[in-house]
């Protein structure tokens, strides 16, 4: 559903491969796979079966994603490169709780498109997250908050 929307003209690549990443604007989704396939998470209302993680937008997406990949690369709670990063870290990677979910940083996908402006991927961003919201009533699990178009 929201993979779909990025268009035929969307990318992807493994995180660790962000390097490959243009430095245009645009708009990424960060999914998570397991054995070469989406992991679903259970939303408020229903099941992703994109594993997704993340939307967002950036200016230069190579940067942008980069800096998550910094982020969620380092040790801590301390530092802080991408919100979303550190959410990564405080929630699936250094959680104390016994019963957490326990991702792997190298099972994360970045898929991106390119967008003729920041103001572009911006509206962009916002209609990708609003339709995930309207289809789980809940919000891709690292996005801090929910963009709304009035």
């Amino acid at each position: 559903m929201i993979i779909e929307k990025l268009g035929n003209k969307r990318e992807c690549v493994l995180i660790h491969d962000y390097k490959r990443i243009s430095e245009e604007p645009g708009v990424y989704v960060l999914t998570y796979v397991e054995n070469g396939k989406s992991k679903a998470f259970t939303r408020l209302n229903g099941i992703d079966h994109e594993g997704i993680l993340l939307i967002g937008k950036a200016v230069n997406l190579r940067r942008r994603v980069g800096e998550f990949y910094k982020d969620i690369l380092s040790e801590g709670l301390k530092e802080k490169y991408h919100s979303e990063g550190w959410n990564f870290r405080a929630y699936f990677r250094d959680n104390p709780n016994p019963h957490a979910i326990e991702l792997k940083v190298k099972n994360i996908q970045v898929h991106w498109v390119l967008m003729e402006s920041e103001k572009e991927a911006y509206q962009f961003e916002t209609q990708l997250i609003q339709d995930y919201v309207m289809k789980f009533q809940d919000k891709p699990p690292l996005n801090i908050s929910i963009k709304r178009q009035r």
